[in-house]
């Protein structure tokens, strides 16, 4: 009789000559719920050391990046575990030592998107959809309503907090993603990058990291907090955010209470 399969890890981590790799593998579309997320800041914590330089996000799945937050974990009972853990990943993000990459493919939607938006270089491939469908389930992506704002873009930032979905090359002209690449080189590339960066002064990066993402770390994390406060207050507790999961569970068009 063959050994019964273990059980997948959703977030592994490796190191070499400087460059921390962490890689999702949730099958099959990287759905970030509570633990996976908590898995995901532990491993950052991890990375959060003098002889790292690059952190490295990546998906082992060939369909997404990460195609959001479990729904489900926004139910009354689950949501402040996983907005604490939301939080925590963009306090990490924003204050870890090491320059941040993300590799992005395929589905990158909601926290996924989320994620992207908080590393130093974003590399996306050709096929990568970028949006935050949240507000369809009557919900809001609360680091990307702190975050796009600052990101200039002016009412394009409201078209994505309103579901708009975008391809590659849009991200790429709103200023969202480093550069983008085929498909199939994207893994390639964005290792390449990640070693051209290790190579550089630990020094002279960490100061850099400092200067920048750092600098502006506190305002972000004010905005954020403002941004989960006020989906606490005003989303979480509503007939429509328990109506939003339960259309989605239920695969129906949501009815509203429109109140």
């Amino acid at each position: 009789m063959p050994a019964p399969e273990s059980p997948s890890v959703p977030v592994t981590v490796g190191v070499q000559d400087g460059v921390a790799r962490i890689t999702l593998d949730r099958p099959p579309l990287n759905v970030l719920d509570t633990e996976t997320l908590r898995q995901l800041n532990d491993a950052l914590r991890q990375c959060d050391r003098s002889s790292i330089r690059v952190v490295l996000l990546a998906s082992a799945l060939p369909r997404a990046f990460s195609a959001g937050v479990d729904v489900a974990d926004h139910a009354s009972g689950r949501l402040d575990a996983m907005l604490t853990e939301v939080r925590e990943n963009a306090r990490l993000l924003l204050d870890l030592g090491p320059l941040t990459i993300a590799a992005i493919h395929g589905s990158t939607l909601g926290g996924g998107a989320e994620i992207a938006l908080l590393c130093d270089l974003v590399i996306a491939a050709d096929d990568t959809m970028f949006g935050f469908p949240e507000i369809k389930l009557a919900a809001f992506p609360p680091v990307a309503a702190a975050c796009l704002p600052e990101r200039g873009l002016g009412p394009r930032a409201m078209r994505l907090l309103l579901g708009e979905s975008i391809d590659a090359s849009a991200t790429h002209d709103l200023g969202l993603v480093s550069e983008v690449v085929p498909a199939d080189r994207l893994m390639e590339t964005a290792a390449r990058r990640a070693r051209d960066v290790a190579s550089i002064s630990t020094v002279a990066l960490r100061a850099l990291t400092a200067a920048t993402r750092r600098q502006r770390a506190a305002a972000m994390l004010q905005r954020l907090d403002a941004a989960i406060a006020i989906y606490r207050a005003t989303v979480a507790s509503s007939q429509d955010a328990a109506e939003g999961i339960r259309a989605f569970m239920e695969k129906r068009a949501p009815v509203w209470s429109h109140r």
